[in-house]
C-alpha cells in the first residue's frame, strides 16, 4: 500500500513507519513541521499529491494540561485537523485510520469502556479529541476511529519513561491515585492500525493491550 502517516516523528508515528515499511508498504511519515494537520491547504495539497491508499492520523496535541490553558489551539489541532485530513482522504479515495483516546469518556464506572458507551469528556483535551472524532465520522470519508489509551513506546516521552527516570533519582515517587488505565505499547498498536486500514474497516474501534481498565 501507499501509506501516509501524520505525526510521523512521534512515538507512535515512528513505530507505524517501521511496521508499514517492514510490511512492504511505500511510506511517507512527515513530522509536524513538514505536514501540519491544522493547515487545510497543506493537508489537501499533500494528500492529493501523494494520493495514498491509507492515511493513519497519529498527529495530535496530547499535552493534557497545556490544552486546558489554550482551548482554541487544542480544538484547532485535535478538532479541525482531523476534518481536513478526512476531507483530503475523501477526495482521493484513501481510507483513514484516525487515532483517538479514552479521554473522550468521563472516567467513571468499574469496567472497561466499549465502543457503544456514551462519551462525556471532562477536560479540554478530551473535548478536542471528541470533536475530531465527530469530524471524521461525519466527513463521508472511508474511515475508522481507533480509541486507545496510555500509549508508550521506545520513541518518545511517556509515563513509563518518566517513571524510570524518576526511579533513578533520589526523589520519592508521587502519583495521583484516582486514575486507572491500560498501558498500550506501540509495537502492539501499530500492526492493529495497519490491519484496520488494509481491510478498510469503518466505524469506531477500541484497541488497547490486554486486561484493559479505563
Amino acid at each position: 500500500m501507499r501509506v501516509l502517516i501524520t505525526g510521523g516523528r512521534g512515538q507512535l508515528g515512528v513505530e507505524l513507519a517501521q511496521h508499514c515499511t517492514s510490511a512492504g508498504d511505500q511510506v511517507w511519515a512527515p513530522g509536524h513541521g513538514e505536514f501540519d494537520i491544522s493547515d487545510r491547504d497543506q493537508v489537501l495539497g499533500g494528500v492529493t499529491t501523494l494520493r495514498p491508499d491509507l492515511v493513519i492520523n497519529a498527529a495530535a496535541w496530547t499535552a493534557v494540561d497545556a490544552c486546558e490553558a489554550d482551548r482554541n489551539r487544542a480544538l484547532v489541532i485535535n478538532g479541525l485537523g482531523p476534518r481536513w485530513v478526512a476531507e483530503a482522504c475523501r477526495r482521493v479515495g484513501a481510507h483513514l485510520v484516525h487515532v483517538s483516546t479514552d479521554y473522550v469518556f468521563p472516567g467513571v464506572g468499574d469496567r472497561p469502556y466499549h465502543e457503544w458507551d456514551s462519551t462525556g469528556p471532562i477536560n479540554v483535551y478530551g473535548e478536542s479529541k471528541l470533536a475530531g472524532e465527530r469530524e471524521v465520522i461525519s466527513s463521508g470519508a472511508s474511515a475508522a476511529v481507533v480509541r486507545t489509551s496510555w500509549v508508550c513506546g521506545l520513541y518518545g516521552p511517556n509515563f513509563v519513561a518518566t517513571v524510570l527516570r524518576l526511579a533513578r533519582s533520589d526523589t520519592p515517587l508521587r502519583f495521583v491515585d484516582d486514575q486507572r488505565g491500560c498501558p498500550t505499547f506501540t509495537p502492539s498498536l501499530a500492526p492493529v492500525l495497519r490491519s484496520l486500514g488494509a481491510a478498510r474497516v469503518p466505524g469506531v474501534v477500541h484497541a488497547v493491550n490486554d486486561t484493559a481498565r479505563t
